[in-house]
């Protein structure tokens, strides 16, 4: 995609890409990832939404709304294999 800044590369990441990064390294590592994440999720989800993106919170307490974004989204795969809920970044 080009802009009037230049170019920009869409990044698309999955919700299970980013569960082994938090394991490995905790939700601040993908902080900008789980703010698009919130995003996608707050119509669907809104607690999960708030609580991921509390940086103010507990570690547990945001690992733990992933957690439930991470399982809608594995109904819905289950349902319909073509919604995997994917983030993309602006980079």
């Amino acid at each position: 995609m080009t802009t009037e800044r230049g170019t920009i590369m869409d990044i698309t990441i999955t919700v299970e890409q980013l569960a082994d990064v938090i394991m490995a390294h905790g939700t601040i590592a993908v902080r900008e990832e789980l703010e698009a994440l919130a995003d996608a999720a707050r119509a669907t989800q809104p607690g999960a939404a708030a609580a991921l993106t509390d940086w103010e919170g507990t570690e547990i307490a945001r690992e733990r709304a992933f957690a439930v974004i991470r399982a809608e989204q594995r109904h819905h795969m289950a349902a319909s294999p073509d919604r995997a809920l994917r983030v993309s970044l602006a980079a």
